[in-house]
């Protein structure tokens, strides 16, 4: 097999790959992300045959960045991930993934996300659970007459920007790990909304907007593409004004962020959901991130031998001396004997803060050696309130 990435010239085979495993030619969404976005704004690394030039798989490149551990972190998320049906079964999404992962290593990104159809692809390749959501799928009715507090007033607006970038600006202050929607992010999503249906409505207190949702009604269904609210009456007014929409749908569904407790209110607590596991992330330079990891603040002087193992990138494993003293974060390597053993997968959970490391410990992901170190490294990744919902 032989990877290009991907140009003018390939790129319809690109189209038909993708017209086979994901959205239609004719569908809004491939019309949009070829014409408008695809080698314009990301990159396409392709696997073609050396006996007849098809392309056998492929993976595209969107650019991402994330406030990650109270920094920017720039993070390619990984889209359109497909095999041709001929070529499947022969185990070819290792080398593309490592050839991939190669390209993204010169280019000094040091993470890479992803939205997995079916974990157990990319699990062998330690990509790891750092995004979950909360599902409601329950019926609509369990909303009727939750108007918020008197004061709120909610109303359907055009999709522009203007309306909902304060208000996730707003929610990203406590939350952690949530991607960047600058102008050019803004606009791409809304676009595509646009082309799908997806309408919007706002909730305000007096003239500040306080919450928004963005939602479909069809086949029955109310379906919440995002709720955001700074607060809880905002939410309650949001989900009164979906309950308003019984005459056409019977049913909500609503994948909120993880740390959502609206189920507390719930007369009927069989209708609480649950939560479900989203977005995968895998760490390609674990020293890197190490060394330009922002410390939380309050933290004690300390030390921790860390092993890192890897066991697709060879360049990733390591065994860190990480020091905290006078002021001055240190990270060398090491050949003493280790405090706390990490494979990649695990130690890429802990530094998003999906785990801390008592909870990868008590998982059996986690191996501890001497407890001082232990306490240290638990200590320097504090837990994060994880959010994200970006689909491309």
């Amino acid at each position: 097999m032989e990877f290009k990435m991907i140009t003018r010239q390939t790129l319809p085979q690109v189209l038909d790959l993708w017209d086979y495993c994901f959205e239609k030619k004719e569908e809004p969404f491939f019309k949009w992300y070829f014409e408008n976005y695809c080698l314009k704004n990301n990159l396409i690394l392709g696997g073609f045959s050396e006996a007849d030039g098809h392309l056998i798989n492929m993976l595209h490149l969107n650019p991402y960045k994330v406030q990650l551990r109270g920094r920017e972190e720039a993070m390619p998320y990984i889209v359109g991930v497909a095999t041709a049906p001929e070529d499947r079964g022969s185990h070819l999404m290792g080398p593309l993934l490592q050839m991939a992962f190669q390209i993204l290593l010169n280019e000094q990104f040091r993470f890479a996300f992803l939205m997995p159809a079916y974990a157990g692809i990319y699990l062998p390749y330690e990509f790891a659970f750092c995004y979950y959501k909360h599902l409601y799928q329950l019926p609509l009715q369990t909303f009727g007459g939750w108007n918020g507090d008197q004061g709120l007033n909610v109303r359907r607006v055009p999709l522009e920007a203007g309306y909902f970038a304060a208000v996730y600006d707003g929610f990203a202050s406590w939350h952690h790990a949530m991607p960047l929607r600058t102008e050019f992010q803004w606009q791409k999503l809304l676009a595509v909304h646009q082309l799908e249906g997806i309408q919007a409505a706002i909730v305000l207190q007096e003239d500040r907007i306080v919450g928004y949702m963005f939602y479909k009604v069809h086949e029955g269904v109310f379906d919440v593409q995002e709720l955001l609210s700074l607060t809880v009456a905002g939410k309650k007014a949001l989900l009164g004004f979906a309950a308003g929409h019984l005459s056409s749908a019977g049913q909500l569904s609503w994948e909120a962020p993880a740390d959502d407790l609206t189920y507390l209110d719930f007369k009927d607590s069989e209708l609480s959901g649950r939560l479900k596991p989203f977005m995968m992330v895998r760490c390609l330079n674990a020293r890197g991130a190490l060394e330009d990891l922002k410390l939380p603040a309050g933290l004690t002087e300390g030390e921790c031998n860390l092993l890192l193992t890897d066991s697709f990138l060879t360049t990733n494993n390591h065994l860190l001396h990480l020091s905290f003293k006078a002021g001055h974060f240190q990270v060398t390597s090491t050949d003493a004997a280790e405090d706390v053993i990490l494979d990649m997968g695990s130690f890429t959970q802990l530094y998003f803060g999906a785990f801390t490391l008592e909870e990868l410990t008590a998982a059996g992901k986690a191996r501890i050696k001497q407890a001082t170190g232990a306490d240290f490294l638990q200590k320097l990744f504090p837990k994060g309130n994880n959010y994200i919902n970006e689909y491309f």
